[in-house]
C-alpha cells in the first residue's frame, strides 16, 4: 500500500482503537495543521476520523494547500473496511 493513512481523531479516540500504520495528527489540537507543511504534496493520502466530518475538513485543508491525491475514507470502521486493515489498540 502506497497511501499514507492519517487519523485526525483525538488522542483518546486513537488510543481506543486505530489502524496500525496510521499517522496520528489530531485536527483539534493543531497537530494536523502543524504537520501539513512537512508532508509531501505529491504523496497519496487517505484520512479518517470518527464519522468522516473532521477528516473531510482535513482533506479540504490539504487540497487547499496544494495536495492533489487526498481521499476522505470517513469513519475508522469505514477506513478499516476500505483498506482491509484491522483496528488495533
Amino acid at each position: 500500500m502506497n497511501d499514507i493513512i492519517i487519523d485526525v481523531r483525538t488522542l483518546a479516540e486513537y488510543a481506543d482503537g486505530h489502524l496500525e500504520p496510521a499517522l496520528h495528527l489530531d485536527l483539534h489540537d493543531g497537530s494536523f495543521e502543524q504537520a501539513l507543511p512537512g508532508l509531501d504534496k505529491s504523496g497519496s493520502y487517505v484520512l479518517h476520523c470518527r464519522s468522516g466530518h473532521r477528516s473531510g475538513i482535513a482533506a479540504q485543508m490539504m487540497l487547499d494547500a496544494g495536495f492533489t491525491n487526498v481521499k476522505n475514507l470517513g469513519s475508522l470502521e469505514e477506513a478499516s473496511s476500505a483498506l482491509g486493515l484491522p483496528i488495533v489498540g
